[in-house]
C-alpha cells in the first residue's frame, strides 16, 4: 500500500527530531575535531585561512615572478589569425612528426612577432628569484582565486606555440628557449600551497612535456641544450609538494566550520518543503554531524598527505585505500558526509597527477640522453638505456609505477621511452589512452620521439 506524501514528510520529520539526541551523544564520543587542529598547530602547520596566508611568506615585487608573469600575461594581444593552430577557432596542431598545414606558420609568426614584447616580459620574469602569486588566502575562494593561475596558464600557451614554430621554422636554439621558458612558469607554482596551483602546474609540465616531443620530432637540438633540458625535467620531477597543497586544502575544510551551512542536503528535487531544508541546516550544526563532516575530512586529507610523503611506488597503492573510502562515502553512508562526500573525490585525484607526471618527466630525461647519445653516434639510437649510463644518465630511471627501470623501444621513424602506467601492465609503449575516456587499461604513460 503506498502511504500518502504527507505521512512520509510527517514520518521523517518525527525521526528528524529523536535523531539529534543520540547523534550528539555519539559526536562527541567519536573524538572532536579538536585534537586534530591542535596537533598541526604543534607541528607548525596552519590551520585557518589567515595562518594558511601567513604561513606562505610573502616575496617582494622586485623578487616576485608570479606578479611579472601576470603583467606579460596581460599584455598579450592576439592577432584573432584563425590559422593560428592550438587556438578555440584555429586549427588543432598536427600529430607529432608531421608538418604544420598551410598557413599555420604565418599565422603563428604573426601571433608572435605581434606580441614580441610580452614574451620579453615573460622570459625577464622567469629570471627572478622567488614567487608568489597575488591571491588573499585570508579571503578564501573568491572570483579572482583561479583567474592568476589560469593567466600562468596562457603564458605556457604563448611559450608552446613559440616552441612549436621555432621547431617547424628551423630555429632549434628558440625552440629549446621556450620549452625551458614553459618549465619555469611551472615553476612559480611550486610553492602554492593550493591543490588547484599544483593541478595547473602539472598542466603546464605536461604541455612543456608535449611541446618537447614536438620539437625533437621536427628538429634536432645541440648538446648543450639538451644538457639543459635534461637537468631541466630532473629539478621538475624532484618536486613534490603535495604536502604543502595538502596543508591548504585543511584549512579551507576548517574554515567551513565557521560559516554558516546552507542547502547540506538538498539534492535538487523541488518536492521538498523549504522549511525541511532550512531545518536540516540547523539539525546539521546543531547536532554535531558537521563537526563529525569535518574531521573525517581531515582524517581523509591527513592520509593523502601521508601517501604524499611515501615513496612514489607506493603512493598508488594507497591512492587505492583511500578510492575505497570514497566509495563508501557514495553510498546511504554518506548522506551524513555531505561536505566530504563533495570535496574529497577531487583531493584523490592528485595523487595519480603527481605519478603519472613524474614517470614521464623521466622519460624525457631519458630521451634527452638518448637524443645526446645520437648527436655523437650519427644519428643512431642506442640498443638499450644502460648504454647510457654514466657518460649521459647517472642511472636508469626508475619506474615509479612499478618500482622497475624504465622501459626503451625503437620505432620507425624514432622511438618510445615508457612507464607500465597507471594499471602496471607492460603494454609496449602505447599511447592509446584518451583524457577523461575512464579506461585504465591498455596505454602506458610515454615519451615518444618520432624523427
Amino acid at each position: 500500500m503506498k502511504l500518502p506524501r504527507t505521512k512520509i514528510w510527517l514520518a521523517i520529520a518525527g525521526l528528524l527530531l529523536v535523531l539529534p539526541i543520540g547523534l550528539t551523544g555519539w559526536s562527541r564520543r567519536s573524538g572532536p575535531w579538536e585534537q586534530r587542529i591542535a596537533s598541526y598547530r604543534a607541528a607548525g602547520l596552519p590551520t585557518t585561512l589567515a595562518e594558511l596566508d601567513a604561513w606562505y611568506a610573502p616575496v617582494p615585487d622586485a623578487e616576485n615572478a608570479a606578479t611579472a608573469l601576470l603583467e606579460a600575461a596581460s599584455a598579450w594581444r592576439s592577432t584573432g589569425n584563425t590559422n593560428l593552430p592550438g587556438t578555440v577557432k584555429g586549427p588543432s596542431y598536427p600529430k607529432r612528426g608531421e608538418p604544420w598545414i598551410s598557413g599555420m606558420v604565418a599565422a603563428a609568426g604573426e601571433e608572435l612577432a605581434s606580441n614580441a614584447a610580452s614574451l620579453t616580459q615573460a622570459y625577464a620574469a622567469l629570471r627572478r628569484p622567488r614567487s608568489r602569486y597575488p591571491v588573499d588566502l585570508k579571503a578564501g575562494i573568491d572570483k579572482n582565486f583561479m583567474t592568476h593561475f589560469m593567466m600562468a596558464r596562457e603564458v605556457g600557451h604563448h611559450l608552446s606555440l613559440e616552441a612549436r614554430w621555432a621547431a617547424e621554422t628551423g630555429d632549434p636554439e628558440r625552440a629549446a628557449s621556450a620549452v625551458l621558458a614553459l618549465l619555469g612558469v611551472a615553476r612559480t607554482l611550486e610553492d602554492e600551497p593550493l591543490i588547484f596551483a599544483y593541478m595547473i602546474r602539472g598542466n603546464i609540465n605536461g604541455e612543456a612535456l608535449q611541446t618537447a616531443e614536438r620539437v625533437l620530432a621536427r628538429t634536432s637540438l645541440p648538446e648543450a641544450r639538451l644538457r639543459r633540458l635534461q637537468a631541466a625535467f630532473a629539478a621538475a620531477e624532484a618536486t613534490n609538494h603535495l604536502g604543502r597543497a595538502f596543508a591548504g586544502e585543511r584549512c579551507f575544510a576548517c574554515d567551513a566550520l565557521s560559516q554558516p551551512i546552507t542547502g547540506v542536503f538538498d539534492w535538487g528535487d523541488d518536492r521538498v518543503p523549504p522549511a525541511l531544508l532550512r531545518f536540516g541546516d540547523r539539525f546539521y550544526a546543531a547536532s554535531g554531524l558537521q563537526r563529525q563532516d569535518l574531521t573525517l575530512t581531515l582524517r581523509r586529507l591527513d592520509e593523502l598527505a601521508e601517501a604524499a610523503a611515501r615513496p612514489r611506488t607506493e603512493m598508488l597503492a594507497q591512492r587505492r585505500q583511500f578510492i575505497a573510502h570514497i566509495d563508501r562515502l557514495r553510498t546511504w553512508r554518506g548522506v551524513l558526509y555531505p561536505q566530504s562526500r563533495q570535496f574529497l573525490p577531487m583531493d584523490a585525484n592528485a595523487l595519480p597527477t603527481e605519478l603519472r607526471l613524474v614517470a614521464i618527466l623521466r622519460c624525457a630525461q631519458a630521451a634527452m640522453a638518448i637524443e645526446r647519445w645520437r648527436l655523437a653516434h650519427a644519428g643512431a639510437l642506442p640498443g638499450l638505456l644502460e648504454v647510457l649510463v654514466p657518460e649521459y644518465l647517472p642511472a636508469v630511471p626508475e619506474d615509479p609505477l612499478d618500482g622497475q627501470p624504465l622501459r626503451y623501444r625503437a620505432r620507425s621513424p624514432g622511438y618510445v621511452v615508457y612507464s607500465v602506467g597507471e594499471d602496471g601492465l607492460d603494454d609496449g609503449g602505447r599511447e592509446a589512452y584518451v583524457p577523461g575516456s575512464g579506461r585504465t587499461r591498455g596505454w602506458d604513460y610515454t615519451f615518444t620521439v618520432a624523427r
